[in-house]
This record gives C-alpha cells, sequence and structure tokens, in this order.
C-alpha cells in the first residue's frame, strides 16, 4: 500500500499544533543537497550522482521512552542491474546520532551514514555492494555505528529483501515505513509496505549510544555512479498528543495520528470544540480520557487515548528527617504534586532556617526553621503553597577516658576505665602512635595491649552527637628484631655438619634468650641456645628471640634452610653389574663394564664408591686382570691388550664411606664379545 504517513511518539507528550505548512518544516534542519520540496516532504538527492543529503528532526529522542515513527519514502524511477545503464543507487537511511543537526555523512555506498559514531541506522539499500555483504534484491539492514558492511559486527540485522515478493522500489511509489522501539524489552522493529521486514533486540543506551539517552534522528541519502531521486515526507500531525495536564480553565488542542485525508472521531465529544477533526480543542473541567478513532497509513482502522487531567493544584512537603541533629546535619524537603508534570517549585525561609540548596522539587536545609515551598503550573495558570518546619538536637554526653597507665611485656595489657554521664552511651576508643587493643574496642573499658595516646570518643545515641577524652599509656614493649644468618656449607660425606652464622639481633641494649627449633622436630641441632647453632641434619630451621627486660619475643619471619648433597647419603644396596661386555666397538653401549644402582639410575655409582676392587677370571679360572681398587670402569683390556672373547668369572668387592660404611660384594658371569 502506498500512503502518507505519521510520526508517532508514545512518550509523554504536551499536544503541539502545526497551523501551516511553513512553520512545520521550521522543525527541520537541511544538511547537503536535501532541499524542501513542499508538503513536508524533503529531496536528499537529485538524480545526479555522488550527492549527499540529511535531514534533522530539531525535537531529539529520548531513547528512555518508547516510540513508534512512520514516514514516507519514494526511492526515484532509476532501476535495473547488469546492464542498465543507471541501475539506481544509492539508497536511504533512517539515522540516529549523537553529532546534532548539523551532521552530513559519506556520499555513495556509505548512503550518508558513514562517519557517524556512535549512530545506528536503518538502511534502505537499492544497490548491490558485493563488497559490503549486499543482496542482490533492494534491501534492509540495522547498521551501527557509520558502517553499511554486513560483513562486520557493526551489522546488528539483516539484509532481508525490502519486500516479502523482493520487489524493485525504485518504481517512483511512495512506501510506508514504520520503526518501532520498546525500551524495556530492548527491541527495535522495522516495517516496509506495511509488511514486518526485521527486528534485533539491543541495549541502545549502553552498548550504541555510550550512556547517552538523548539522540537527534532523520533521514540520509547519497549517490555514488549511479543515482535516483531520494525522497522522504512527514506531516503536521507529526507528534500527536500525548497525556495531557491542565489547571481549571485552561484548554488543549489535541493532535490525533494517522492519515490525513481520512475522517476522525473523539469520544466522548464533551468540552471538545470539534470531534470530527484531528486537531480539536479540549477545555473540560475535570479529568477526561479522549479516544480517537482514526485511519492509519496502511487503511487499517485504529484507536488512541488521551488523558487530560484537570484538578486543583495540591502540593505537600515532606522530609527524609524531620529534626536536624548530628548524625542528620541536613535534611532534604522534597514537594510532591497531585499533577503527574509540568509543576515548577520555589522555595523560601519562612520562620528562621537556612536553605543550603534547591533544584526545582527538592531543598536541603541545615537549620531548625519553618520552610515553605510554591508551587506552579503553566506560568502561574493554577498556584499553591505548603509549608514544613524542622526541629534541632545537637546535645552531647560527656567523655572521661579515665587515668593514664604503664605496661609492658610481662603486664602486657591494662584494662582503660573509660565512662559517661550518659544513660546509654555509645562508646568507641581509638588510639595513635603505636597503641594496639585487644578484643572490642567499643565498650567503656577495654584492654590496651600496646603504649600509645588512646582516645575515648563518646556517642548519644538519640543524636548522633559526640565528646571525646584521651589518656596515655607508656610502655616499654621492644620485640626483637632479627636478621637471620645463613649456613657456612652443605651437609655431605665430608661435613657432616654446618654452623648457622651470621645472624644478629637489634635493638642493642638487650639480653637476648635465643631458641632454634628444626621443622622436623629435634635432635638436629647441637646447640639450639647459641647464636651460632650447629646443624646436624637437613631441612628448616627456625629462630625465636625473647628480650630478658621485657619478656617479648619475635619468631623470624623465615627460616634458614639448610642443604644436603644429593649424592651424599645414599643406598648402595642395589648395585649391579652388567654380564655383557663389548669392548673396544666405540658403538656406545657396553664399551666399559660400568656397575649401575639400580633404584637411583640418576647417580653414577663409580663416583660415589670409595672402594672399588674387580678381578677377571678366565674359565680355567686363571686371573687375567685385577685393578688397583679405584672405582674406574674397565675397559676389557689386561697389560693393554683386549682380552679374547669368550666366558669370565668376574669378583668385585666395593664399599662406600659415607657417614657409616656400606660395602658388598658380586661374583658372576661376564661375556666378552668383540
Amino acid at each position: 500500500m502506498r500512503v502518507s504517513a505519521y510520526i508517532c511518539f508514545l512518550s509523554t507528550l504536551f499536544a503541539l499544533t502545526f497551523i501551516s505548512e511553513a512553520k512545520a518544516q521550521e522543525q527541520y534542519t537541511l544538511q547537503g543537497d536535501a532541499i524542501a520540496t513542499g508538503s513536508n516532504c524533503y529531496q536528499l538527492t537529485d538524480a545526479l550522482p555522488n550527492e549527499i543529503g540529511a535531514v534533522w528532526y530539531e525535537e531529539t529522542i529520548n531513547l528512555e521512552q518508547p516510540f513508534h515513527i512512520q514516514f514516507k519514502m519514494n526511492f526515484g524511477t532509476n532501476s535495473g542491474a547488469g546492464g542498465s545503464s543507471n541501475p539506481g543507487a544509492d539508497g536511504m537511511m533512517f539515522v540516529m546520532q549523537t553529532d546534532g543537526p548539523t551532521a552530513l555523512g559519506l556520499p555513495g555506498e556509505g548512503l550518508g551514514f558513514a562517519g557517524f559514531s556512535p549512530s545506528l541506522g536503518i538502511e534502505f539499500d537499492t544497490y548491490w555492494n558485493q563488497n559490503m555483504g549486499d543482496i542482490v534484491a533492494d534491501h534492509i539492514g540495522i547498521m551501527t555505528n557509520g558502517s553499511v558492511n554486513h560483513n562486520l559486527a557493526t551489522s546488528l540485522a539483516g539484509p532481508v529483501t525490502a519486500t516479502s515478493e523482493s520487489t524493485d522500489i525504485e518504481n517512483g511509489e511512495d512506501y510506508a515505513v514504520e520503526i518501532v522501539w520498546d525500551p524495556e524489552e530492548q527491541y527495535i522493529e522495522v516495517y516496509f509496505d506495511c509488511e514486518f521486514r526485521l527486528s534485533t533486540n539491543v541495549d541502545l543506551i549502553n552498548d550504541i549510544f555510550e550512556g547517552s539517552t538523548i539522540v537527534t534522528w532523520g533521514f540520509t541519502a547519497a549517490t555514488g555512479g549511479a543515482d535516483n531521486v531520494h525522497t522522504v515526507c512527514l506531516y503536521e500531525n507529526a507528534t500527536p498528543s500525548g497525556d495531557v495536564v491542565l489547571c481549571l480553565g485552561q484548554t488543549t488542542q489535541l493532535i490525533a495520528p494517522g492519515d490525513l485525508s481520512q475522517s476522525f472521531i473523539w469520544e466522548p465529544a464533551d468540552f471538545l470544540s470539534d470531534p470530527n477533526i484531528y486537531n480539536p480543542t479540549a477545555s473540560p473541567i475535570s479529568t477526561q480520557v479522549y479516544t480517537v478513532t482514526y485511519t492509519d497509513f496502511c487503511g487499517d482502522i485504529q484507536t488512541s487515548s488521551v488523558e487530560v487531567f484537570v484538578e486543583p493544584l495540591e502540593v505537600e512537603i515532606s522530609a527524609n528527617y524531620d529534626t536536624i541533629n548530628c548524625i542528620n546535619t541536613s535534611s532534604t524537603l522534597l514537594a510532591s504534586s497531585n499533577f503527574p508534570s509540568g509543576v515548577s517549585f520555589f522555595w523560601e525561609v519562612v520562620d528562621e532556617g537556612n536553605i543550603v540548596s534547591s533544584i526545582d522539587w527538592g531543598a536541603v536545609v541545615n537549620e531548625a526553621g519553618t520552610y515553605q515551598v510554591n508551587a506552579s503550573f503553566d506560568d502561574g495558570a493554577c498556584t499553591t503553597e505548603d509549608t514544613y518546619t524542622i526541629e534541632i538536637d545537637t546535645i552531647p554526653f560527656n567523655a572521661d577516658a579515665g587515668p593514664d597507665g604503664v605496661i609492658n611485656c610481662y603486664e602486657p595489657y591494662l584494662v582503660l576505665l573509660g565512662g559517661s554521664d550518659g544513660e546509654n552511651a555509645e562508646y568507641i576508643w581509638t588510639t595513635s602512635e603505636n597503641g594496639e587493643f585487644f578484643g572490642n574496642s567499643n565498650i567503656a573499658q577495654p584492654t590496651a595491649i600496646a603504649g600509645g595516646i588512646y582516645e575515648l570518643t563518646v556517642t548519644n545515641p538519640i543524636n548522633g552527637c559526640i565528646s571525646s577524652d584521651d589518656m596515655l599509656l607508656l610502655a616499654d614493649f621492644t620485640e626483637p628484631e632479627i636478621l637471620l644468618g645463613e649456613p657456612n656449607g652443605v651437609i655431605n660425606c665430608d661435613n657432616l655438619s654446618v654452623s648457622i652464622l651470621g645472624t644478629e639481633i637489634y635493638p642493642d641494649g638487650y639480653t637476648s634468650i635465643v631458641e632454634w627449633s628444626w621443622s622436623e622436630g629435634e635432635g638436629a641441632l647441637l646447640n639450639p641456645t647459641s647464636y651460632q647453632p650447629t646443624a646436624l641434619l637437613p631441612g628448616d630451621y627456625l629462630l625465636t628471640v625473647t628480650f630478658l627486660e621485657t619478656g617479648c619475643s619475635t619468631v623470624a619471619n623465615s627460616v634458614v634452610t639448610v642443604e644436603e648433597d644429593e649424592s651424599s647419603f645414599i643406598d648402595i644396596s642395589s648395585l649391579t653389574v652388567p654380564n655383557v661386555l663389548t669392548p673396544g666397538t666405540s658403538n656406545g653401549f657396553n664399551d666399559y663394564l660400568t656397575p649401575f644402582l639400580k633404584d637411583l639410575p640418576e647417580v653414577s655409582a663409580l663416583s660415589v664408591l670409595d672402594v672399588f676392587n674387580l678381578k677377571v677370571f678366565n674359565r680355567w679360572g686363571i686371573l687375567v686382570f685385577q685393578n688397583n681398587g679405584l672405582p674406574l670402569a674397565w675397559d676389557g683390556r689386561a697389560n693393554g691388550s683386549l682380552l679374547s672373547p669368550g666366558s669370565y668369572i668376574i669378583m668385585i668387592d666395593y664399599m662406600y664411606l659415607c657417614d657409616e660404611v656400606q660395602t658388598g660384594s658380586h661374583v658372576g658371569p661376564l661375556e666378552i664379545i668383540h
């Protein structure tokens, strides 16, 4: 259906009167090649190459409110594809942006939308730009941030064909378009030629417009090498009436949505100048809901209701606190009216008092007194006032922190003797200069465990007012400071013990009681009360120091770790001797007779043995080789020559002398293979 169009905001608005075409056109700002063609229609581009135009509505959109926008689009008569001399291009966009009414985007495939960020645009594209992910048919898409590329994440929905039948819309016809926004459900819908085409869920405020709620809206179009006349039309009932608030005796003009060429019926007809026009004047004497029946631009009969609120103006003051005290040092006065909107407020002091600040319906006061708010609607069409009295209570309780005192580590705490003359007083103790409490400090008599200045704050729970007193607590509560030394070596077969050297204790002037402990228990230290203890076993050693004069102790914040050589103190019971030798082959396998520790394959057996006596006998029991007892691998030679291949008997005696003596022997066959 080819129809006229309208714009309908569902947000609460006062009725606006559009008396003439010239006045209606004043609501729009034209940019680029756009021109006004009359009857609220705007030609965004002519059928010329590389044109760009925009028309912006001067009344912004509040994205926190729903809207329902209808308008008419005409895409010109140049059409076709492939071999057409002028296939028509590029299309138009409905745009919301934050650059304001002077904005102008980029021409060509950018449709005048390219260059706006943040922004949201609904494209009506009549040219196939393959690099942009377009489909061949004229199509619709929902795009963001100045991009018309459907291949990018900035494309929220589409492309879909402009009509369900893939009509070529460059046919000179007018097309009705509807845009619907629901901020609660956060979805936007697009209707074209009275058909639903596509939608998307999106948080416009936070995800697109970076927290902005107010946006400029309008239309853009562009041409490139191909061109077309692009036109959009809007009408006198561009902003239909929302609910209206009136004083007694006031009138308002109602504006209905719909096709202005069709009939309108307002019900009830009471207090209306004419119930059969789209914009009657209403003058009810009490609140009245008017319902208008009209024909929309798809030819369907619709109804819409407007409430005209008419009552005597009333105002009432409330306060978050009736009494100003030491907790609530100010009170916020709030004025509320029976009128839902449109009321202005003026605050003043009637008797004493002080207004810190005021902003329309609210005032902040910080002194006792009587305050008045004067309410006015529609520049004084009706007025009223109300008063409110604020009291004050700032009397504190007295605080007594008690006498000064002394503590040390033998008597490491003192009960502070605080008090007050007020019943149900609340106590809070604080301390400075290194003071410290044990347990709850929000009582009259807490326990102090460190020297310092202790301040008692007493609060009157009725009004929050406070008083304070302090006392001095002296202390010799010095704790040892420990600088740990280090072990002078590693425990191994040559050094069965190490000493921990270099430990220092500060400050000077105190007698230190030293106690070393081993992480594994007892028995690892020869002299655990010495500054320089001797450690017999590997592990972590912890130092605790106590000053004799004060009884204060410190445990070192780290440990001294004594390490043991991994190749020391091993068990050689798993020593194993190979029974095959292939000397002189240099193939890396069994070139030497090398015993190994089966349970400790990572340790070289010959590297830890102290004695390794090897005797080799031939098959007749004749001794053919004997080493000198050194733990060296045998290369199969005797007197400088390789023994002949064959079977031999070997006898080995070995000894390991680390910590405790370990011995062993081996008698077995050996096969020498060349």
